[in-house]
């Protein structure tokens, strides 16, 4: 039998690769570590809006210069 900690766990690493697979098919290019990270900062309370902003941002800091 599983425990009520397992279940819950067993359904957020469920709903983490339905995360993923999700990301991956809109080709967003975030991993499982860092889409865990968002979801927790989003259920911390952080606006999605500013969220999706500040990856952009560094995304854009963070790519090489073109030649």
């Amino acid at each position: 039998t599983t425990t009520a900690s397992e279940s819950s766990t067993n359904e957020a690493r469920e709903a983490l690769d339905c995360l993923h697979e999700l990301s991956q098919l809109l080709n967003t290019g975030l991993d499982k570590k860092t889409l865990t990270a968002c979801v927790r900062l989003l259920e911390s309370g952080v606006h999605p809006d500013a969220l999706a902003q500040i990856i952009q941002v560094l995304r854009t800091e963070t790519r090489p210069a073109k030649v």
